[in-house]
């Protein structure tokens, strides 16, 4: 099945790296990045002995390393790798790089399969909230809810109740693994900006990051294994969802009602918190909603959360707000007036992450 990609947000899916002030420079607005092995590289060649000792010498004696500074001093004419226009004002000396391979960025397939996952989850549970509560109740009773490993385990529980057949722990009966989803094609260069995030909810500054640019769009395969299906079929080892997974049409359909049901209600949550705030959000956060009315998935991509956050903990403030508030207090690090969660915005009020998916 092939689906039309577009990004609706700014999208940052990091490799684990941080571009450094000894790789890029800024000019005109623009980021220009020289990967450090073709500096060295180029130092390498240098005709001259003496020049070339003395390049060495400045890398490790300088107290400012600045990459512009460097390629002046040395008269270094050095075309970029690659560079990107700039979305706010860049004061860092580091920048949170795009996942990428030699041809240039790209979307991994298991990204994309991460959030469908954790969207059907979160759907799911709309229809039975007690089971969310009441994990929640345990880990408020065992006294260690903020431990992270503890939260992990009850996530766990909880995704193992959605895909997994009743009582059964063997990765191997996950329903999803019917579903494969390759990375998609090395994008251009060009559809990558760097933003300059803020964090709405705390004080915490962000790092710049290389992120699509809303409008991209680009195209990947979403397949259904139809062996793998009958597999577990024959084994009676689907779960209560496995009547989705039987083919393309049954999938893209379940898709678009988990998407349509849980993102209408995290959507009004965050609409009624940033109204009376910051109207730009808000107007953004309406603009996504609308398309929740076409036959398309939106879906959320990027850095985000597990399913114990407070989008799938939503579904316990609705049914016990003072359950959510005692939960929300116990697990966070500096306790706040609004249980809100923090959200990475853009300099033009644009909420990180989200896409649509067409079917083709």
């Amino acid at each position: 099945m092939r689906v039309r990609v577009k990004v609706l947000s700014p999208v940052h899916i990091g490799n684990g790296e941080r571009i450094s002030r000894l790789e890029f420079f800024v000019e005109k607005g623009r980021l220009k990045v020289y990967k450090f092995d073709r500096i060295i590289s180029t130092i390498e060649r240098l005709a001259n002995p003496q020049l070339r000792n003395n390049a060495y010498l400045w890398f490790k004696t300088s107290k400012n390393l600045s990459l512009e500074e460097f390629l002046r001093n040395f008269k270094i004419n050095l075309e970029p790798n690659y560079e990107l226009e700039i979305n706010g004002s860049l004061n860092s000396s580091q920048v949170e790089e795009f996942i990428k391979i030699l041809e240039g960025p790209y979307i991994p397939g298991s990204e994309l399969k991460g959030s469908i996952r954790h969207l059907i989850a979160c759907a799911w549970f709309m229809d039975k909230p007690d089971l969310v509560i009441e994990k929640v109740k345990q880990l408020l009773n065992s006294g260690r809810a903020k431990d992270q490993r503890e939260q992990n385990n009850v996530e766990g529980e909880l995704e193992r109740s959605v895909f997994y057949p009743k009582g059964e722990r063997d990765a191997q009966f996950d329903v999803l693994k019917v579903l494969s989803i390759p990375d998609s094609q090395p994008l251009p260069y060009q559809s990558l900006r760097v933003e300059v995030p803020k964090l709405i909810g705390s004080n915490r500054t962000l790092y710049p990051c290389e992120a699509l640019k809303e409008g991209v769009e680009f195209e990947m395969e979403i397949n259904i294994n139809k062996n793998a299906y009958r597999g577990l079929e024959t084994q009676r080892k689907l779960p209560e969802i496995g009547k989705h997974f039987s083919d393309e049409n049954a999938f893209w359909n379940f898709l678009v009602d988990c998407s349509r049901n849980f993102y209408s209600k995290l959507l009004d949550e965050e609409i009624k918190f940033f109204q009376n705030r910051h109207q730009d959000i808000a107007k953004h956060l309406e603009k996504l909603k609308n398309h929740l009315n076409t036959s398309g998935v939106l879906l959320r991509l990027g850095k985000h959360e597990g399913i114990l956050s407070t989008t799938l903990l939503l579904i316990v403030k609705e049914k016990d707000k003072a359950l959510f508030d005692e939960f929300f207090r116990a697990t966070q690090n500096i306790a706040r007036e609004q249980t809100n969660k923090t959200r990475r915005v853009n300099s033009q009020g644009l909420t990180f992450g989200w896409l649509l998916l067409e079917r083709l």
